[in-house]
């Protein structure tokens, strides 16, 4: 059975730091991801159109946990925040 995970971003930190485009890029980021190593699927579309949320979705159940870890990780670096929920 395969998970999803919804990143829903924080507003706060929108007009500071232009949190549409660097959603975006974290997209980009998260698909080639997700790409490399076939642990799941986000759509382009909905990256492209992002303004404070990314869905993936189609997450192994044996790789959720290490997905997770990694988009957690991946925020802070890119200085992000917001909160994963696991669907």
């Amino acid at each position: 059975m395969s998970r999803s995970l919804v990143i829903n971003f924080n507003t706060d930190q929108a007009e500071l730091y232009g949190l549409i485009h660097r959603v975006r890029n974290f997209g980009e980021d998260v698909h080639r991801f997700l790409q490399t190593n076939g642990w799941g699927e986000i759509n382009m579309g909905e990256v492209d159109a992002a303004t404070t949320q990314l869905i993936i979705r189609e997450i192994k159940h044996s790789k959720l946990r290490r997905v997770t870890v990694w988009v957690e990780a991946e925020m802070r670096r890119s200085h992000l925040f917001g909160v994963v929920e696991v669907r």
